[in-house]
């Protein structure tokens, strides 16, 4: 297997039409490097949906941690005698891009290319519409492969990525990317709870504490009163004793008194009548 360099891109480009719409100055180092297209989908696009670019919007982001289906403009048509590899340019690569869907196209192969990428770096990575950054290579096979070996219209995408498919936007919606970034959000957002809730548990605690010191402090104001109370009563009831006491005291007088006065009346009354 050998590759072309670009004199034999060049003429496999004539006789072939390998690349639509070539373009000589993006044949480079015996690679073309193929460009941007018109749909992208992002993974944190917040509507879910595919990005359409256009000379007005021709700029994507794709943040660290995220995946990205990328289409290229140019349609790829590989003669059945040659195999066709596929990059990134280092560019891009050495920012954290990383291509995750292949890294070959097969003979007979014939349509826009697809690439799902992977930001691995710490930055977001700047993409534009129409900007040259997939170059692709290709090497010959000894032998041609026939109709029924080579990619044909029996393969599931053969003349049909005009647009992103569906179904693998729809995989790559299904459930929430734990991307490197997501959980270091979640990581941050942890760590603030946790805080609130320390915060909230030594304010709790503090107010526990006042609330015990303010009880213990009643329970003892109420002991003494109680003390208080207990002794003015114990004075209550010997004061009353005394009284008591004093009155029964008084009553005996009254009674001797009293007894002493009917004796003496009587002692009068019998020598007056002698």
């Amino acid at each position: 297997m050998a590759f072309l360099g670009v004199k034999e891109f060049k003429e496999i480009q004539e006789k072939y039409s390998v690349i639509d719409n070539f373009n000589v100055d993006r044949l480079k180092n015996g690679a073309y490097e193929l460009s941007l297209g018109k749909e992208v989908y992002l993974t944190d696009n917040k509507d879910k949906k595919v990005s359409v670019l256009n000379a007005d919007n021709r700029g994507i982001d794709i943040n660290p941690g995220q995946f990205a289906l990328l289409l290229t403009k140019e349609k790829v048509s590989v003669p059945k005698h040659l195999i066709g590899f596929i990059s990134i340019k280092a560019g891009e690569k050495l920012k954290g891009l990383i291509n995750v869907s292949g890294f070959h196209v097969d003979p007979g192969f014939n349509d826009h290319l697809l690439f799902s990428v992977y930001n691995a770096g710490p930055s977001t990575i700047v993409l534009n519409f129409e900007d040259p950054y997939f170059p692709i290579w290709f090497a010959e096979l000894k032998n041609s492969l026939s109709e029924e070996e080579a990619y044909n219209d029996n393969n599931e995408h053969y003349k049909r990525l005009d647009h992103i498919p569906s179904k693998y936007i729809e995989f790559l919606k299904r459930g929430e990317l734990t991307s490197p970034r997501a959980l270091s959000d979640k990581i941050n957002e942890v760590e603030t709870n946790l805080k609130s809730k320390k915060e909230n548990n030594e304010w709790l605690f503090k107010i526990l504490i006042g609330l015990g010191a303010a009880i213990l402090m009643k329970l003892g104001w109420d002991w003494k009163a109680y003390e208080r109370g207990y002794d003015d009563g114990e004075n209550a009831k010997i004061i009353q004793r005394k009284i008591d006491e004093s009155i029964e005291n008084k009553n005996i007088d009254s009674i001797i008194s009293s007894r002493i006065d009917n004796l003496n009346r009587s002692k009068n009354d019998t020598n007056n009548k002698k």
